[in-house]
């Protein structure tokens, strides 16, 4: 078998020994060294832009380390001496290989030639760049250096390892989850300033998916990469083409931050250099967790430094007394601040002298104190008022702690007396304030709810309580017309006037606005009760000046007596309050005693509000209509719409009983527009079903009256219904329009301006007269059933009614007779020309149902 030549043999050891050798030869001799020198140079030179006339050698070497190899080849050359160097070689497109190498050149008569064997030394640089850095990093943490400081050692350690072709930089993960930069000394400012402050979680960048992912994460070609799309332009503008960044862990596993390396070609890190990174990361998560932790600790000491001197100032400033005493609290020692405080001398305080100096009334309370302190040795707490050296008495809280020695026996009790009469005063201002009223300075709602059950128990037998509520009348009126400053000097006056007239002992407090309790004793039951009342509002009524203007105020009264078997203490109040609207009701300046059957009524009353709310939603109203009758023809042109309630358990409610609580509660807007739609509906179905002409006549509450949508209403249940506009007649109340007459013209005219009639209801009851009639734009006039005499020997109807039509004529308005029962009535109409009239001598309400029939009926007959 052949033997392997002497050129391969060696070409098999140099590469087990990690070796590499190299060959150049050369055209031309070079003699001298410094043309040798521009020689190489010029070749390097040609290499870096693409040249393929050199040897593969220079066609790698680093530019970066040209002047250096340079030199060295010219040496070897000019000397032929042995040299030795270590550069950078570029391997492929991306690689860069750290090479020791070993030269010199080779004399031959025909032939120069340079004669190299390198070493691949990048792993050992890498090692050594990385020990260096991480020994550095830490003698410099334990040192005490700032943290910017310490990392720079490590980034730079990291920038070694890859020759100088990497900037490393460390962001910080803050509480608020942004990256910040710790140490980025070799990237870019502008670079920097656009990272700063980068979302850690929104998965953009290295750094940020690094973080989101808890893993190593490398964006090789940052041109394409998509996690890079918000940072790529001014990445690419300072030449950054890869970023390889690894999350800095604590001990727990908590990221901290991210040691990131940007390299100016695109390019992966290979699991070597990956590892090397991993290493200056752990160590970074040991420099930045020391960090933190001192950090903290020196917050916990800032912190601890400025308790501390708060304490001191608050102690200083709450002017405490320190005192001790014995096991058995006996003065044995001389105590300073206590006899400074006291004036006591320490004869006199020592013992228990210092009780001396206690207010007599809370002594026994004291000295109980001191016993238990003698058999229970824990900490206590107590407040007593204590003597001061100037003879006044000043409250003291005081505190004591009981003092143990190594073995556990009891030393002394040792404490503190802090003087808090001002707080104790502040205390019973505040107490004031809250239970009494800052205009009148009477007590107030809430002193009377705490201190009204004593007063009850508190009655002597045989003898009763009256709880009487006061309500001033038209307050309002006062206030609207006068200002609230009017309003506050008459309360102010009133309220004196009532604490004069009330017998001494008994109670009179403001409850708010306009209203005021009084509590009387009634050593003469009800006899007392009306003599109490009688002078309260003879009080009241007396005119006053307020402010210059006279004024002459009344109230109305609600009382309620107690006890009775028919109230309870919780109910005193309630059972006065319904008495005082009771009288209020009853056209006020009355006094009004409570009764069981007033509560009755106002349980049913609140029973029946609380049905009215639901009874729209749960389909409850009903529309029955009652038809008008033309007198000139005697056939039916038109029908008044009316509601009723068909309650589940009461049946029919009439609309006198639930239409004055729909109109308290301003649930008539609702039902009234509700009434609206559906009569419109139902009345526009039946024209088109008989092909007759009907007037529909719907009610309007004053209160609808007042509402800015009514006209919106209008026109939309027209609209919905399909009818023409002149088939729809509003019948408005004469109280409704005159409460407001500007206002009032406004509506009608904006209602006459829709198209549809308006008819005055119940003409006569009201405070209308003929001259309203004429500022309004009125079309029919309703007369109240009133008018209409029951037989025709009832003198001078006739000619009222004759008298009423003509004038009504005359402004061009239609007459409509409401409530006609017999034909006496219907004869007298006739008589004064009447141009309606509607009543059960004709027809009764009636369903929707039946009014078709009844329609055809009349109108065949």
């Amino acid at each position: 078998m052949a033997q392997p030549d002497l050129q391969s043999r060696l070409a098999f050891t140099l590469q087990s020994a990690g070796l590499l050798e190299w060959y150049v030869e050369l055209d031309d001799s070079l003699n001298d060294a410094q043309r040798a020198v521009e020689t190489v140079t010029h070749a390097l030179d040609a290499c870096s832009l693409g040249s393929t006339s050199l040897t593969e050698f220079l066609e790698h070497i680093h530019p970066d380390d040209r002047d250096e190899v340079a030199e060295q080849v010219a040496i070897a050359l000019s000397t032929g001496e042995e040299v030795r160097f270590e550069c950078r070689v570029l391997v492929g497109e991306r690689e860069v290989q750290r090479v020791s190498v070993a030269g010199w050149s080779t004399a031959h008569p025909e032939l120069r030639a340079l004669h190299f064997i390198s070493q691949d030394i990048t792993d050992c640089r890498r090692a050594e760049a990385i020990a260096h850095g991480q020994m550095r990093a830490l003698e410099l943490a334990v040192a005490g250096a700032p943290l910017g400081q310490v990392l720079a050692e490590l980034t730079g350690s990291a920038q070694s390892q890859f020759a100088g072709v990497v900037q490393a930089a460390i962001m910080r993960l803050d509480e608020d989850g942004k990256l910040r930069f710790v140490e980025a000394s070799r990237l870019p400012p502008i670079f920097v300033a656009a990272l700063d402050g980068l979302d850690a979680y929104a998965g953009e960048t290295s750094c940020g998916m690094a973080v989101r992912t808890g893993k190593p994460f490398a964006a090789t070609d940052l041109a394409r990469d998509p996690h890079w799309v918000r940072y790529r332009s001014v990445a690419l503008e300072h030449g950054l083409h890869a970023c390889w960044s690894t999350p800095i862990r604590s001990v727990e596993g908590e990221v901290m931050g991210t040691l990131a390396c940007y390299s100016r070609l695109p390019a992966a890190p290979s699991a070597e250099e990956q590892q090397g990174i991993t290493l200056l990361a752990n160590t970074a998560a040991l420099v930045v967790q020391r960090d933190r932790a001192n950090r903290a600790r020196a917050s916990v000491e800032r912190r601890m430094a400025v308790n501390e001197r708060r304490f001191r100032g608050l102690v200083k400033a709450t002017n405490s007394l320190v005192w001790s005493a014995s096991p058995d609290v006996d003065i044995i020692e001389p105590q300073p601040d206590w006899c400074d405080f006291t004036g006591q001398t320490f004869e006199q305080a020592r013992g228990k002298g210092w009780l001396q100096a206690v207010h007599p009334d809370d002594l026994p309370e004291v000295q109980a104190f001191v016993d238990d302190m003698r058999k229970v040795r824990t900490n206590k707490r107590a407040e007593y008022r204590v003597r001061r050296a100037d003879g006044e008495y000043r409250h003291m809280t005081g505190h004591a702690v009981p003092i143990f020695d190594e073995q556990g026996e009891m030393k002394e009790w040792s404490g503190g007396l802090t003087d808090i009469t001002d707080r104790k005063q502040a205390e019973q201002r505040l107490s004031h304030m809250a239970t009494h009223d800052a205009l009148t300075g009477l007590p107030n709602r809430t002193y009377l709810n705490d201190h009204l059950r004593e007063l009850v128990n508190f009655i002597p037998d045989g003898q009763q309580l009256m709880i009487m509520l006061i309500d001033l009348d038209r307050f309002k009126e006062v206030n609207d017309s006068m200002g609230h400053g009017y309003g506050d000097v008459l309360l102010v006056q009133i309220a004196h006037r009532l604490r004069e007239a009330l017998p001494s002992g008994d109670l009179v407090a403001r409850l708010g606005g306009d209203e005021f309790v009084v509590v009387a004793h009634l050593p003469d039951g009800m006899a007392s009760a009306e003599r109490i009342a009688t002078d309260l509002m003879r009080a009241i009524q007396v005119p006053c000046d307020v402010l210059g203007t006279r004024y002459y105020p009344s109230a109305s009264m609600g009382m309620c007596l107690y006890p009775t078997p028919d109230t309870r203490i919780d109910e005193l109040l309630q059972h006065a309050d319904i008495a005082m609207y009771r009288a209020k009701d009853a056209g006020g300046t009355r006094m009004q005693f409570f009764s069981a059957e007033m509560s009755v009524e106002t349980k049913n009353r609140m029973a029946l509000e609380l049905d009215l709310r639901e009874a729209l939603e749960r389909g409850e109203f009903v529309l029955h209509y009652q038809p008008r009758i033309c007198l000139d023809d005697d056939s039916p042109c038109g029908v008044e719409a009316l509601i009723r309630w068909n309650h589940p358990s009461k049946g029919l409610v009439p609309p006198n009983v639930f239409i004055p609580i729909a109109e308290t509660t301003g649930l008539i807007c609702k039902i009234g527009n509700w009434v609206l739609r559906q009569a419109c509906e139902d009345v526009q179905r039946l024209i088109d079903r008989l092909g007759t002409d009907l007037v529909l006549s719907v009610n309007v509450s004053p209160v609808q009256l007042r509402s800015p949508t009514l006209c919106g209403e209008v026109r939309q249940a027209l609209q919905a219904a399909g009818m023409d506009t002149h088939r729809l007649e509003l019948e408005l109340t004469e109280s409704g329009l005159i409460e407001d007459t500007d206002t009032s013209q406004q509506l009608l005219r904006e209602l006459g301006d829709i198209g549809v009639r308006l008819a005055i209801d119940d003409f006569g009851t009201g405070y209308a007269g003929i001259a309203y009639l004429r500022q309004y734009p009125i079309d029919v006039v309703k007369l109240d059933r009133a008018f209409l005499c029951p037989t025709p020997k009832a003198g001078g109807c006739l000619d009222f009614i004759r008298a009423v039509t003509e004038m009504c004529h005359s402004l061009g308005m239609r007459v409509v007779a409401e409530g006609v029962e017999d034909a006496d009535m219907l004869r007298q109409l006739l008589r004064s020309d009447c141009d309606e009239a509607q009543g059960y001598l004709f027809a009764q309400p009636m369903p929707l149902a039946k009014l078709g029939d009844y329609i055809v009926d009349r109108q065949a007959g």
